[in-house]
């Protein structure tokens, strides 16, 4: 007997370590994968489709690999970034003589500070494999590290960005499910606007970020890796709107915009989650803004005024003296706050007061049932022949991403890159849905 169970337990013990071994050489198999292996760029003549998969995956090659893809696919990537940074630096020192190049990459350099570790990492990965190094020039044709945290960081230290979007849900959605539409307006040279970052070749993209059960569909530029607007596997859906109450800017001690939407889109399956994250009064960032924020069944907008109020603003809820909002199951925003003792930067500003009041009108012209097409007209709304910048017009000379969504039909109207009058809009779906 004695014998017999001893034969057993080391049976037992081999099938253990086999076992054993057998675990360790898949996880081996993970983390000896070939980053290049997990970095796909596709070519969909409006836009680039770019493949992220992080799992299991060093983060720093993961990023390296990224940068790789994207010098590979877009040989002028460097050159075309390198003239938006310089772009972008004229026009702020334009508008205010004490913004110089040297003090934006500052701010980058102040909001990358404040980056959780792990995104620092595929920050650095990318940023090692450009050209400009540690060397800080502009104009050189070449991205320094600091130079692409400029260019990752763009909407936390440029706050020239205006945007809108808009969304019926409920009973007055045509399916009973959430459709919303978003327009992303930027501060752009308007023979090479910031879609293409400025160079010759086309660098509009959407980014999927997979990390795990994580999935994150992205609206963006090559090379980003924070997330302006984007959409979860969870349905959660967030985009982010500039406003502005004249507050002196600081960078410091703040966090990304960008970095945390993500952050939220990976770790939140709730409107109530993300605003919880997005709006805790322990996570500050450089600009006030408004979070839209959607899900299949309704729609809420975080108010995030750091100095007087950071709250979800839903369709009925009470808003500021003189703005008014009479749609049942529908919501909008603009770049001003709305709620009811929130700062004031809505009244006397033509160009929110026109879109706001534009928003409301069309509402009502589209009657008790709204469907797509009509999100996706009211979201490319604009006066014919106009200068692209008529009071009351959704989509501008400064729009570069207009989309709408159904949620139930999982079907998207998108249009990416430059103004024009007539934009075509592709039809695509959400792929993991």
């Amino acid at each position: 007997m004695k014998k017999y169970l001893l034969l057993l337990m080391t049976a037992i013990a081999i099938m253990g370590m086999m076992f054993s071994t057998s675990c360790k050489k898949d996880n081996d198999d993970d983390n000896n994968a070939d980053p290049k292996d997990r970095v796909t760029l596709i070519d969909k003549d409006m836009y680039w489709e770019a493949h992220l998969d992080f799992t299991d995956m060093d983060r720093f090659e993961m990023g390296k690999a990224y940068c790789n893809a994207v010098v590979e696919a877009v040989p002028d990537y460097e050159i075309g970034a390198d003239y938006y940074i310089a772009f972008i630096a004229n026009g702020m020192h334009g508008a205010d003589p004490s913004i110089t190049y040297e003090v934006i990459l500052e701010r980058a350099v102040e909001i990358s500070k404040s980056v959780p570790a792990e995104y620092m990492q595929e920050i650095n990965g990318f940023a090692s494999a450009l050209s400009g190094g540690e060397t800080d020039v502009m104009g050189d044709g070449k991205l320094s590290k600091n130079e692409y945290l400029v260019l990752l960081f763009n909407p936390d230290i440029a706050t020239l960005s205006a945007c809108s979007a808009v969304a019926v849900y409920g009973d007055r959605s045509e399916t009973g499910k959430t459709i919303f539409g978003r327009n992303t307006d930027w501060f752009s040279d308007t023979k090479k606007s910031f879609s293409a970052i400025n160079s010759e070749s086309n660098t509009s993209a959407i980014i999927f970020f997979k990390n795990g059960d994580s999935e994150i569909m992205s609206f963006g530029t090559l090379g980003m890796l924070g997330v302006i607007v984007g959409l979860n596997n969870d349905g959660i859906f967030i985009a982010n709107l500039y406003s502005d109450i004249g507050a002196p800017y600081t960078a410091v001690g703040k966090r990304s915009v960008m970095t945390d939407i993500r952050i939220a889109l990976e770790n939140n399956n709730s409107i109530e989650g993300v605003a919880d994250f997005l709006g805790s009064p322990s996570n500050l960032y450089a600009y006030n803004h408004n979070m839209f924020i959607a899900d299949e069944n309704t729609a809420k907008v975080l108010e995030n005024n750091f100095a007087n109020n950071r709250s979800l603003r839903t369709a009925t809820s009470e808003l500021n003296d003189g703005i008014t909002w009479e749609q049942q199951n529908a919501i909008a925003c603009v770049n001003s706050f709305m709620l009811k003792g929130n700062t004031d930067n809505y009244t006397g500003n033509w160009y929110n007061t026109g879109r706001w009041q534009s928003f409301d009108s069309l509402l009502t012209d589209a009657g008790n049932k709204v469907n797509l097409n009509q999100v996706n007209s009211i979201m490319s709304y604009h006066t014919p022949g106009g200068s692209g910048y008529v009071p009351g017009d959704i989509y501008l000379a400064g729009t570069i991403l207009s989309m709408a969504y159904s949620y139930e039909e999982n079907e998207m109207r998108l249009w990416l890159g430059t103004y024009t009058e007539d934009p075509q809009y592709v039809t695509i779906s959400v792929p993991f849905k």
